[in-house]
């Protein structure tokens, strides 16, 4: 019991906050002045269960140290996310992490949008940022509230995605005749093949690459969304995919890009290492292809995501014609 009969009254002995938290002893002269106090704390613990922690003072670049022990090491490419909460901390004055506020980080943001940041961008610091503290909080390292949560993401215009025509494939296939790099043919017609991210092609191993009876298969391990996925293909492609244990290509991301100035072709800023992808996503649902299907595909974790795809579908909004008001009425 937190409440004991002692010499001259009553005495209170509890920890509202957990066995971790601070420790409350106190002497009333009644039960009932103790029970009342009792009452009081408990309810407090219950409401603020991390007002009454030792303070926090660890600075943001201290959280971001922990969270990228816990956490930000299983990411993609953690030192790039690494660097980027590091810049964003230096940026912000490095402050007490648990004293940031939703004020400060909007101000800074407006400043590197006047400064020419692309809202994009913005709003992808802010997810990474969020992150952090969203991480932390749930592991029980952090017991303040996320401190930015209410901040909330730039509305950004949906950019339309480039994709190539035939015409355009058959121009960027004839450019890649004179490329140097001698895997570049190969994991181009392995993207657009598969919808694959031409880093996913790039990491391909010789185990990679499966013949099963009379199909045949490519399977992608080195995800963004780290889940595997296995894509068929044709046996015309798995003949020209060399067969060999280890890695198969090199990296020819830049190869792809100069090809790609060589064919002539015209794309929006930061679509070109992409442009494959978006290639084969359209063309498989302007052929008829299912949207669920594509989601899997493309290895998206939410329809959302493959959604930007539908208008692509020859039936996409042809209701429009058959149920709108004038069809019913002779004009």
């Amino acid at each position: 019991m937190p409440i004991k009969k002692v010499e001259g009254g009553y005495y209170l002995d509890e920890r509202p906050w957990g066995s971790s938290g601070k420790r409350i002893q106190k002497k009333f002269k009644t039960r009932a002045e103790a029970q009342r106090y009792l009452n009081f704390i408990v309810t407090e613990g219950e409401q603020k269960p991390w007002t009454k922690q030792r303070e926090d003072k660890r600075r943001l670049s201290d959280i971001i140290d922990k969270w990228f022990d816990v956490h930000g090491r299983t990411y993609t490419d953690p030192e790039s996310s690494k660097r980027k909460l590091d810049a964003i901390a230096l940026a912000l004055g490095n402050p007490i992490a648990s004293q940031l506020t939703a004020n400060d980080y909007s101000k800074y943001r407006g400043k590197r949008l006047e400064s020419g940041l692309k809202p994009k961008t913005a709003n992808n610091d802010l997810t990474l940022l969020k992150g952090v503290y969203n991480k932390l909080i749930s592991i029980n390292d952090i017991h303040y509230p996320n401190p930015i949560a209410n901040v909330e993401k730039i509305k950004v215009h949906e950019q339309e995605l480039a994709f190539l025509t035939h015409e355009d494939i058959e121009k960027l296939l004839k450019a890649i005749e004179s490329a140097r790099h001698p895997n570049l043919e190969i994991v181009t017609k392995i993207c657009l093949s598969t919808g694959a991210r031409i880093s996913e092609a790039c990491n391909l191993r010789g185990s990679d690459i499966i013949k099963s009876g009379d199909s045949f298969k490519v399977t992608f391990t080195k995800t963004k969304g780290k889940k595997n996925r296995s894509i068929p293909i044709s046996k015309s492609l798995y003949d020209e995919i060399p067969k060999k244990t280890g890695p198969l290509f090199t990296d020819c991301r830049k190869a792809f890009e100069r090809a790609i100035d060589r064919a002539g072709i015209i794309l929006p800023q930061g679509q070109c290492t992409h442009v494959m992808r978006h290639t084969f996503a359209s063309h498989f649902m302007m052929n008829g292809g299912n949207i669920l299907v594509l989601q899997k595909i493309l290895g998206h974790a939410k329809i959302e995501q493959t959604m930007v795809y539908a208008h692509f579908a020859p039936s996409h909004y042809e209701d429009a014609v058959r149920l709108n008001p004038l069809t019913s009425i002779n004009l």
